[in-house]
């Protein structure tokens, strides 16, 4: 058994709903917490000689997960919260809360995380998709990572290894990041609240926190608003099942009560050929989809 005798939580046939912000997904055949980057590496190179198939996932944000569940191992990094301050950077294991960290950073008076204070994902799924927001993005304060290959290798890249886009990183399906290493700018720290307060109020306001939802579904298209465009085409308050077009923001999907992966797959795809037919936008997804997802259409 490719878990046997290792350090940390281990569960099996775990509710995987339980671990997203979308609430949907079925059980993880079996599920672990790493307590190391030691622990994370050693699952990694069991399960590729077993071939046994991995899965990861941090925070459970922007992510939806089949409702038929997921084979092999799901590997949460949640526990991997190590982190060390240093002059105006910090090392930060993947797991640690981003807007967790966008504070800490925020009450020292360092300038680069304003955006992020609330972010619900972690910091290694944040990097792996350049997370961004309010006009900020992750790219910018990412001097270094620690990563795993897909091909089992431990490697430190810097900055100039990297390519970075909208919601872009070029490790995305090449590497498992296990520690960044990030850095700041010295700011003013009552300004910097100041800034993180307002964005966090604009959050409450035109964002549907008070149900599960996994953030904006849609990439904005350039030079327009994916919420714009759904809005347009009178997609507010509509859905399949469980899954409705927010009516507080039409870039979210929110779970209004038992919501399956399918019932989101499916008005995604509604969604993507009504906008086309109407305004040529080929909408892209910004989620993640994990598992086979045999039962969507």
């Amino acid at each position: 058994m490719v878990l046997n005798g290792l350090p940390g939580r281990v569960e099996k046939n775990y509710p995987l709903k339980q671990l997203t912000t979308w609430k949907i997904g079925g059980p993880a055949e079996f599920a672990y917490w790493p307590n190391s980057a030691e622990d994370f590496v050693l699952v990694i190179e069991r399960a590729k000689a077993a071939k046994v198939p991995v899965w990861l996932i941090g925070r459970g944000s922007n992510l939806l997960i089949s409702d038929e569940g997921l084979p092999g191992i799901t590997l949460v990094t949640t526990s991997l919260r190590a982190i060390r301050w240093g002059d105006y950077s910090v090392q930060v294991q993947a797991g640690y809360p981003l807007a967790r960290l966008a504070q800490e950073a925020g009450e020292r008076g360092w300038h680069g995380l304003e955006f992020a204070r609330g972010i619900p994902g972690s910091v290694g799924g944040a990097v792996i998709m350049n997370a961004g927001a309010h006009g900020g993005e992750m790219a910018p304060q990412v001097e270094s990572l620690s990563v795993l290959t897909t091909e089992g290798c431990r490697r430190t890249l810097e900055r100039r290894d990297l390519e970075f886009g909208y919601r872009y990183c070029s490790l995305n399906g090449e590497a498992w990041i296990l520690e960044a290493t990030l850095t700041f700018s010295p700011g003013d720290r009552d300004e910097i609240l100041h800034i993180m307060g307002e964005n966090l109020k604009r959050r409450a306001i035109n964002q549907p926190l008070e149900v599960p939802n996994a953030g904006s579904v849609f990439r904005n298209p350039t030079g327009d608003s994916a919420g714009r465009l759904i809005e347009a085409a009178g997609w507010k308050g509509r859905g399949i099942g469980g899954a409705v077009v927010s009516d507080k923001h039409a870039n979210f999907i929110v779970n209004i009560g038992e919501a399956k992966a399918s019932e989101v797959l499916a008005l995604i795809e509604e969604i993507q050929k009504d906008i086309q037919s109407k305004y040529g936008v080929d909408l892209q997804t910004e989620v993640k989809y994990l598992g086979k997802l045999r039962d969507c259409p």
